[in-house]
């Protein structure tokens, strides 16, 4: 499997300065600074754990997805959003808390069982393993009306 890229620079201090992330070469760029991760005043800008919570959303609805088709069930759509908690742990900011929540447009699967496969999903998903030092993970799976 290919390697992926990402990069940032930032400019002057942590309070004033400001930053570019890019994604991949060149496919996506935003500007970020302390007021769009630290406050709630992020418009126009992004942040670390926005590009983190895209991330395991996608991850996540791919390694959903493989799982009800490996239990016979194709899903027709799998949309995720997914809430990343960033909050100071022992005086640094740490991420403790990640929400995934999804709705699956799936025939054959009951509630309890898409729940089932939803956590089976979360812990194969590539990100939620890479995030194994964040306190607790949230996986809520509903289906599609």
């Amino acid at each position: 499997m290919a390697a992926r890229t990402g990069s940032a620079t930032w400019t002057g201090d942590l309070q004033d300065g400001s930053g570019r992330l890019v994604v991949g070469p060149q496919r996506w760029e935003a500007d970020y600074s302390f007021r769009s991760r630290f406050t709630d005043d992020a418009v126009g800008s992004t942040n670390p754990e926005e590009l983190l919570a895209a991330a395991h959303a996608g991850c996540f609805s791919m390694s959903l997805t493989y799982v009800l088709t490996q239990a016979g069930s194709v899903p027709r759509s799998v949309a995720t959003s997914a809430r990343v908690r960033l909050r100071p742990v022992d005086g640094v900011p740490t991420i403790d808390l990640v929400e995934l929540d999804t709705t699956v447009d799936v025939d054959g699967v009951d509630a309890d069982a898409l729940q089932e496969h939803a956590e089976a999903a979360e812990a194969g998903c590539a990100i939620s393993r890479a995030l194994t030092g964040v306190a607790e993970i949230r996986v809520t799976a509903r289906r599609h009306p």
